[in-house]
């Protein structure tokens, strides 16, 4: 299943399909290209840019259209797979230090 960027604010993470929720902790673009890097090695980085584009319209990398407000919309990244509110899925991945890593 595929994995996207989104972006929250100024924090880039990573989204998985598979739970709905972020799987990393929100980055700043230049600590988002090197943990993508690191993860996905050198010749991902052509890939990546056309992605961040996406990203920067839409705040999304899903090649679907959606808006950032709709990705999330379903997301079940609380408690027991509860929904979360944009302002608390930065509240708990982006601003926390139990962020995931």
């Amino acid at each position: 299943m595929p994995r996207y960027i989104i972006k929250l604010k100024e924090y880039y993470l990573e989204w998985s399909s598979v739970v709905d929720a972020p799987v990393t902790h929100g980055m700043t673009l230049i600590e988002f290209k090197k943990y993508y890097k690191k993860k996905y090695g050198s010749n991902s980085m052509q890939n990546l840019e056309e992605r961040l584009k996406r990203v920067e319209k839409n705040g999304t990398s899903c090649q679907l259209g959606d808006t950032i407000k709709d990705f999330i919309s379903t997301n079940r990244a609380g408690n027991r797979g509860g929904k979360l509110s944009e302002k608390d899925l930065i509240k708990n991945y982006c601003l926390s230090k139990n962020a995931p890593i």
